[in-house]
This record gives structure tokens, C-alpha cells and sequence, in this order.
């Protein structure tokens, strides 16, 4: 009888650190999924390290949750397919058990989610039949508050298809079938149990009671830590000084992402108007006091949040009918009224000086960059910030010892599983002047840390994976 014994498998050699390179941030959860088959990552229980302008945290408000568990090439179209797509890809990760802790490393000029050390919970929740308050750009708040959140890059990217490749047959195939299935029970989509105002504007909060199959995340907010400062990922909430959680056991329990927006970042919906225009009405939308706490109400949270923005869009309509206010005298009964209805909304202590600024800003502003501005809508606040040279190698240096500190006995005490790169020049958050200079820093300062890498491009993984 032949025998049936299968021969061990050879062992292969050492590996560089794999390193996968993507344009669109969404691509990286392919990537991912793509080191979890080789056996780089063990399946569950990692922990991202995710350095970014923004946040990534929100999630699509039509794919039903089940896709995570039935099919990820589904999920890869569906970001892809959705304007927000690029801000929706870490939480089906964490629903899928991937992920149990997500370290979000924030640029101090990016402030979508208030720093804090989060104990939350992700599962799926039925919305409701109308699909709730969010707006047709789902997950759309990827910018930030002095502290909460508000619409982003989570938000739609401009000019983006619904379909990456156009599909009009079958799209239109899809929405008729809903149309038939309009009497059913509507899909449960991912929903997350934080009531902070970044998921809660997007229509995102669900409490974990509500929640099907609910997954537990430790969400991490917080800036680079400095050289003596703790690193966040080894405290414990809620205990005292040198009381630490468990490390991660073995190497290759966590990953590290980084999107080069993180060093350098546009904002594609001003890119027609000058930094120093839109500041002040960045400045603003950040500081309305219902966004700088946590929801208690939701309700009332959101009626307060379409006030505020009836007030907003009311002075630059006003200013936009008077053909901008260059001549406007500061006695101005109209602007003074418009101005003290946004001012409601305001903390009492910063409201002068934010309210002048805007002023100020109403005042220089071009007809086309207030009509951009009113388009853009509270995208204004999604982080933006131009840089030179110098403060390029700054950052890449302050990267790198935070790398070296992360994966030393201090820290982590291994390095990662795998690295994932998201340019994001095409979408408009990455400068292309900083594109070549960021991802040479980047493959540098790794390879300074871990040795050879084995560096591998999103497109080519469909050429890997039907070998």
C-alpha cells in the first residue's frame, strides 16, 4: 500500500521583514490578510501600531457585517467601491478578530479622536431603515476637533466613483434587488460603542447590548512619545505608576503602519485655498463645545451639531451674497448677527478671538475659495499641514528612535510581523513634492532597525496569490 505520509515541509531560510507598499490606505487590510496567510502575524490578537493624520476608525454604512466572515475580496470592492473607503478599513479587521488593540499615532496637528486610552467594543448593529443621520459619504469625518472629532478623510474623496473599474450593469443590478428587499430587516453594518463625537457624527455608535458578535478593541490615542516619556501601549488603564499590561509574547504579534501623510498632509478639499484662509474656519468647526466631550445624548448631540451648521453655512452664504466682505465696516449688523448666531456654539473663553479671526478671514477671502469652503463643509477641519525640508528630517529622525525604542526590551521587546505603507498622493492627503524624499525616509529608517526587507507592492499581489 502506497503510503500516505506527507513529507514535512523544508525549512527555509531567514526572511527580510516584510513590507508591503499601497497607494490607497484601504489596500492595506489586503495586505494584512496577505501576511497573515504566509505566517508572518498569527490570525487574531495583534496589536497596530498605526501611524497617520488620520485616524482610519470609521466604517461603511452599506456593507453588511457578515462580508468580513464570508468573503474579503468582497470587502476589498466595498472599500474600494465606497468615496470613504480609505477610512473604513481597520475596524472590519477588528470584527474579523484580527486586531485586539489599535495605537493610533497622531501628528500634534491632527485631532479628529481626543488622546485617551479606550476600552470599546466593535460587532455589527442594524441602522436605521432611512440609514441614519450620516450624510451619502459615509464615514466621512476624518478630521478634528480640539479634542472629539468631526468628518474626514473618512470623508469622500474628491471626485471619487462609486466603482472602482465602473460597473453601471451590475451596480444597478444590486440596487434593485434592495428595492426588493425594502419591507426586510436592514443589514447590520460595523458599529463600535465609543460615544466619542467621531463615531457618533458618523453614525457609528452602537452600545456593545446592541451589538451582534461584539469584538473587544483597546483604542490608543496619543502623539509620538518622546524619548523619556512612557510609552502608552505598555500602561494600563486605570493603574498606578510602573504597573504595566502584558506585553506582546512573541514576535510578530503586532504591526506597524505608517501613511506618509503622517509626516506631510494636504487636504484635497481646499486645495484652492490659501492655509491662511481656511485656518480660522478650521479653527471654528474644531472648537464647537459639543464636539470637545463625549456624547451623552445622542440626540441632542446631533440637533446641536445641524444648528451649528445652519449658522455656519448662513455667514458664508451671507458673504458670498454680498460679494465678499472686504469693504464690510466691523458695525455690520447682518455679519455681527450671523456671527453671534455661530458664536452660540463657541466656548465662552475662545469665542472673541475665533469669532475675529473669522472675521479677519471672511474679509481676505477670494469668491472662489469661499465658495470652495462652503462646498467643502466641516471637511475644513481635516488636518492640513505644509512642512520644508528640515522638519522632514526632523520628523524621519524622531520616527526612527521610536521605532528602534518600540521593538527594544523597553518596549515591545520584538519587531513586527509585517510594515504596511500607504502613500495617499493620488487621493490628495500626501503632497507629491514629499512622495519620493517620505518613502525612501521610511524603507531607510526600517531597514536601519531590522535589517534586509522584503518589500512588496499591493499590485502585485494578485499576480502572488494565483501562482
Amino acid at each position: 500500500m502506497a503510503s500516505s505520509i506527507v513529507a514535512p515541509k523544508r525549512a527555509r531560510g531567514p526572511r527580510g521583514l516584510p513590507v508591503y507598499i499601497c497607494e490607497y490606505h484601504d489596500e492595506a487590510l489586503r495586505c494584512i490578510h496577505h501576511a497573515i496567510r504566509k505566517r508572518h502575524m498569527p490570525f487574531d490578537g495583534l496589536t497596530m501600531v498605526h501611524l497617520d493624520a488620520h485616524p482610519d476608525l470609521s466604517a461603511s454604512a452599506t456593507m453588511p457585517a457578515e462580508t468580513v466572515f464570508k468573503s474579503p475580496h468582497e470587502v476589498y470592492y466595498a472599500l474600494r467601491s465606497d468615496p470613504g473607503g480609505i477610512a473604513q478599513w481597520i475596524l472590519p479587521a477588528v470584527y474579523g478578530g484580527h486586531f485586539r488593540c489599535v495605537w493610533w499615532v497622531r501628528p500634534a496637528w491632527a485631532l479628529q479622536i481626543a488622546d485617551g486610552d479606550y476600552d470599546v467594543t466593535v460587532g455589527g448593529c442594524a441602522r436605521p431603515p432611512d440609514g441614519g443621520h450620516e450624510s451619502a459619504c459615509s464615514g466621512a469625518r476624518r478630521a478634528g476637533g480640539a479634542g472629539p472629532a468631526l468628518r474626514g478623510r473618512d470623508a469622500c474623496t474628491p471626485g471619487a466613483s462609486l466603482a472602482p473599474n465602473g460597473a453601471p450593469g451590475k451596480e444597478a443590478a444590486k440596487l434593485g434587488a434592495a428595492l426588493e428587499r425594502v419591507d426586510e430587516e436592514p443589514p447590520k453594518t460595523i458599529r463600535i460603542s465609543s460615544r466619542e463625537p467621531y463615531f457618533v457624527e458618523d453614525g457609528l455608535f452602537c452600545p456593545t447590548s446592541a451589538q451582534a458578535e461584539p469584538k473587544p478593541l483597546r483604542m490608543l490615542v496619543s502623539q509620538l512619545p518622546s524619548a523619556e516619556g512612557a510609552i502608552p501601549l505598555l500602561e494600563a488603564a486605570g493603574c498606578g505608576p510602573g504597573e504595566q499590561r502584558p506585553r506582546q509574547a512573541a514576535s510578530g504579534s503586532w504591526t506597524l503602519d505608517v501613511c506618509l501623510d503622517y509626516f506631510a498632509c494636504g487636504n484635497p478639499f481646499l486645495s484652492r485655498t490659501r492655509p491662511r484662509i481656511a485656518a480660522p474656519f478650521a479653527a471654528v468647526q474644531n472648537g464647537a463645545s459639543f464636539r470637545r466631550r463625549p456624547v451623552e445624548d445622542e440626540a441632542a448631540f446631533l440637533a446641536e451639531r445641524d444648528a451649528f451648521d445652519a449658522a455656519y453655512s448662513a455667514v458664508l452664504r451671507g458673504s458670498g451674497e454680498r460679494g465678499g466682505l472686504d469693504a464690510a465696516p466691523a458695525g455690520d449688523g447682518s455679519l455681527d448677527t450671523l456671527l453671534g448666531a455661530v458664536g452660540r456654539f463657541l466656548p465662552e473663553d475662545e469665542r472673541v478671538a475665533l469669532l475675529a479671526d473669522l472675521r479677519t478671514a471672511l474679509g481676505s477671502a477670494r469668491d472662489s475659495e469661499l465658495q470652495q469652503i462652503l462646498e467643502a463643509g466641516d471637511m475644513v477641519t481635516l488636518p492640513l499641514h505644509a512642512v520644508t525640508e528640515e522638519e522632514i528630517k526632523e520628523r524621519l529622525a524622531a520616527f526612527q528612535a521610536f521605532v528602534a525604542r518600540l521593538c527594544s526590551d523597553a518596549g515591545l521587546g520584538s519587531r513586527p510581523g509585517a510594515v504596511t505603507i500607504a502613500r495617499s498622493v493620488v487621493d490628495g492627503f500626501c503632497p507629491m513634492r514629499w512622495l519620493c524624499t517620505l518613502e525612501r525616509g521610511v524603507l531607510e529608517v526600517l531597514q536601519l532597525c531590522f535589517g534586509t526587507l522584503g518589500i512588496l507592492y499591493s499590485d502585485e499581489l494578485d499576480a502572488l496569490e494565483v501562482q
